[in-house]
C-alpha cells in the first residue's frame, strides 16, 4: 500500500480519512508569436542546404556538456497535498509574502 504525506506540512496523508490533492507545475519557456515569424523567415532565407546547420549544430554540442546543451529550462513539479494545505496554496499560490503596512490615523 502506498503511504501518502503533504509535501508542506509532512503530516501523512490517509486517502481513506481525506483527500489527497494533487498540484502539479509546468515550467517551460514561452515563446512569442512574433519571435515565431522572425524564426520562420530566418529558416527560409536559409535555404534547402540544412547540412550547414547540423554541422554548426554538432560542433556547439561538441563544446558543451550534452545535459546543458539539452537543458531548455523546462520542468514538470508535482506535490501532494492535504486538504489544509490545498486551502493556504489556492490563496497564495507564488508564496508571496504581504509587506503591506497599515497607517491608522490617532483619533
Amino acid at each position: 500500500m502506498l503511504h501518502y504525506s503533504c509535501d508542506f506540512c509532512q503530516r501523512p496523508i490517509d486517502p481513506s480519512v481525506g483527500i489527497r490533492h494533487v498540484v502539479k507545475i509546468n515550467v517551460f519557456p514561452a515563446v512569442d508569436s512574433q519571435n515565431d515569424e522572425n524564426c520562420t523567415s530566418e529558416s527560409e532565407s536559409l535555404g534547402d542546404d540544412h547540412l550547414d546547420d547540423m554541422h554548426d549544430l554538432l560542433e556547439r554540442l561538441e563544446e558543451q556538456d550534452l545535459a546543458a546543451f539539452l537543458d531548455d529550462g523546462t520542468r514538470a513539479l508535482r506535490f501532494d497535498l492535504c486538504d489544509a494545505c490545498r486551502q493556504r496554496f489556492l490563496r497564495n499560490p507564488l508564496g508571496i509574502q504581504s509587506n503591506k503596512s497599515f497607517t491608522f490615523s490617532d483619533n
